[in-house]
């Protein structure tokens, strides 16, 4: 897993990829920051996480659209099915790597709560639970995103994929007028990224909440490792 992790960083920043989604990252955190909270003089840190979620979800296909697209494209996917490595090592080191630029550009935005804390205005619970929703959601979302990876070699059609899945994931919360079973409106309502992220965003820790933010990543990355060892048979 060391091997294929090291590979992916090298990847992230022997290209643009990796410098330009941490440019656009940090740059719609900052214009959020300073347009939610230091214009308006305000010290509710959730109007700054609630502005920027829905634009950081759109980002996330970026990210990971080429992890194993380009592998099927280049034709490299045949040695790292032949490489004397479990697909789950695979999975993670690309999951990992991916997870690491999102991070490295998460811990830039951890300049804006210090500098509420400086005007005395920060809420420590609130501000721990958005950037505890905001990891889980979004490495949800990378899960999503390696698995549609591997499902075409077209980076275009995996990010498309990506898409739709996030998009049913998050707003499947909204889905009840187009829904007529009410046992599969209650699972959408309860597997609902945006229901489960609007309880962190509160400060509530909900055990139940967590767990399925968790299981929601676990899922794609296993079925990341199902399409790899498919490909390996």
């Amino acid at each position: 897993m060391k091997a294929i992790y090291r590979k992916e960083m090298r990847q992230y920043f022997h290209s643009p990829i990796g410098y330009v989604f941490l440019a656009i990252f940090i740059f719609i955190n900052a214009f959020y920051f300073l347009l939610q909270n230091l214009l308006t003089r305000s010290g509710d840190i959730t109007d700054y996480f609630r502005a920027t979620i829905t634009l950081e979800m759109f980002l996330i296909p970026i990210l990971t659209m080429r992890s194993l697209s380009e592998e099927k494209k280049q034709r490299t996917d045949v040695f790292l099915c032949t490489m004397p490595v479990r697909r789950t090592d695979i999975v993670l080191g690309k999951f990992f790597a991916a997870e690491t630029v999102f991070l490295l550009g998460l811990a830039v935005t951890l300049a804006f709560p210090a500098i509420l804390a400086a005007c005395g205005s920060v809420q420590l619970a609130i501000t721990a639970g958005n950037y505890l929703g905001i990891i889980l959601v979004m490495s949800a979302f990378i899960a999503v995103g390696i698995f549609a990876s591997s499902l075409s070699e077209n980076q275009i059609v995996a990010a498309i994929i990506s898409y739709v899945i996030i998009f049913l994931l998050w707003y499947s919360y909204g889905l009840g007028t187009a829904v007529r079973s009410e046992a599969l409106l209650a699972l959408l309502n309860r597997v609902s990224m945006m229901r489960l992220y609007s309880q962190l965003v509160m400060g509530v820790l909900d055990p139940a909440a967590i767990f399925l933010e968790l299981a929601v990543t676990f899922i794609f990355l296993f079925l990341t490792a199902f399409v790899l060892e498919r490909k390996r048979g």
